[in-house]
């Protein structure tokens, strides 16, 4: 798990250095993009379309990690989708913190803070398991058909990808029902 989070650390150094490239004129347009999303919550625009997409953002990577353990390709790309997670994350929340200046901190708690707190650890919870079945598999197959170490059944996996299911789901409802209303208290 360890090795996994140091790849999400390097993709969090490489989305800083990217995200100085970003101009601080952005300000006044995500200021625009949250008084909208602020704007589509108090008229009650939100629908079924919305839990789906939330969903869809919490579950993306912690899914591909999963799915990406029963693969000896697994090896190479779970530190690739954990670096990439890291690039991401950190590139979003530099940019939105260059545009908005210090007084845009709290929005980027209220923004960040529920998905970062939630499907960071659960991608990483997932991808040691996922991680080490993958390297085994690699380990079998680039090994000539000789088991270079017994490869790993996976099964220990299931139970951890039914709990994961159960936090991301628990997340996917607070971000849908939390973010909203931190971000109408702080806009007005």
């Amino acid at each position: 798990m360890l090795a996994l989070a140091a790849f999400f650390l390097l993709g969090v150094v490489l989305g800083r250095a990217l995200s100085v490239r970003c101009a601080e004129t952005m300000g006044a347009e995500l200021r625009r993009y949250l008084d909208s999303y602020v704007a589509l919550h108090a008229s009650g625009g939100f629908s079924a379309a919305a839990a789906w997409k939330t969903a869809l953002c919490f579950f993306r990577v912690p899914m591909l990690v999963f799915i990406l353990g029963f693969a000896s390709l697994g090896a190479v790309l779970i530190p690739c989708v954990c670096a990439a997670q890291g690039f991401l994350f950190s590139f979003s929340l530099f940019c939105f913190a260059a545009g908005l200046g210090q007084d845009g901190f709290f929005l980027l708690l209220a923004l960040f803070a529920v998905r970062l707190l939630i499907v960071l650890p659960c991608t990483l919870f997932l991808g040691a398991a996922a991680w080490e079945t993958a390297c085994s598999l690699a380990a079998l197959a680039f090994g000539g058909g000789k088991r270079v170490r017994p490869a790993a059944s996976g099964g220990h996996r299931w139970p951890r990808f039914g709990g994961v299911c159960v936090c991301l789901c628990f997340g996917a409802a607070l971000e849908l029902w939390l973010v909203p209303q931190v971000l109408t208290l702080l806009l007005q």
